[in-house]
């Protein structure tokens, strides 16, 4: 998402999601988002294209003030998007805030079909006691641990570890890594 300023031009996300969540603009704002996202997968499908899922990231405040599967069932059904064609991106602080509520709340997605991914996987809160009971398809890792993954043992170690961790729970990885032997 970027917003296009009349004098500035085009402002990347860093620089105006930390007011919007601030002020709490964030929810009105993720609430349109993953229906203008929605839309445009759909519009997509019946223009021709080829269908694709859709990848929305929510914010923290957007899932803790709203009813986020009834927000998500309605969008679905106001856009005519089939669900398995979405993926919410949820944080990690963001499922520690109320685990249990969290854990409800992601199995109720999947009951609607949505696919769920949990975003910058291993820079918060980590818990596996925690991971194994939500109901999540994919982690990301973090872009910090993969930014730098060719030159330093330690990120392409924990990326393993993590790539691995998510297959083993049967869960695919965002995309295939192999790591480069030097």
């Amino acid at each position: 998402m970027r917003w296009q300023h009349p004098k500035r031009g085009l402002i990347p996300p860093g620089q105006f999601i930390p007011l919007a969540e601030e002020s709490g603009l964030i929810v009105p704002l993720g609430a349109w988002v993953l229906r203008a996202a929605c839309a445009q997968n759909r519009a997509g499908r019946q223009a021709g294209l080829p269908p694709i899922t859709v990848a929305v990231n929510l914010s923290a405040r957007l899932v803790a003030t709203q009813d986020i599967v009834a927000l998500t069932a309605a969008v679905l059904r106001e856009t005519g998007l089939p669900a398995h064609h979405l993926e919410l991106e949820l944080t990690e602080s963001m499922a520690m805030e109320d685990v249990e509520a969290f854990i409800v709340a992601t199995r109720r997605l999947k009951e609607l079909g949505v696919a769920l991914s949990i975003d910058d996987f291993s820079t918060g809160f980590s818990s596996l006691s925690y991971l194994k009971r939500f109901a999540i398809d994919r982690l990301k890792i973090d872009q910090s641990f993969v930014r730098d993954l060719t030159e330093d043992a330690s990120s392409a170690a924990i990326v393993r570890a993590v790539v691995s961790l998510a297959h083993s729970l049967g869960r695919p990885s965002p995309r295939a890594w192999k790591p480069r032997h030097n």
